[in-house]
């Protein structure tokens, strides 16, 4: 019934960055701070962006 992936994301980072992202939108920079602390003590890893605005990893 269900597939596994053979591409993609995997589903940790999937999840670091869902937590990511509410974070952010709950409480801005603070709350993504927050969501990495949280995903990397669950051992999902940490999101982090860069600054630059033309960035091809970030963007």
């Amino acid at each position: 019934m269900f597939r596994r992936k053979t591409s993609g994301v995997s589903a940790a980072e999937t999840a670091a960055r869902t937590v990511q992202t509410a974070g952010q939108r709950i409480a801005g920079e603070r709350g993504g701070r927050a969501a990495n602390r949280v995903t990397s003590a669950l051992g999902l890893g940490r999101i982090s962006y860069c600054n630059k605005p033309n960035c091809l990893d970030c963007n």
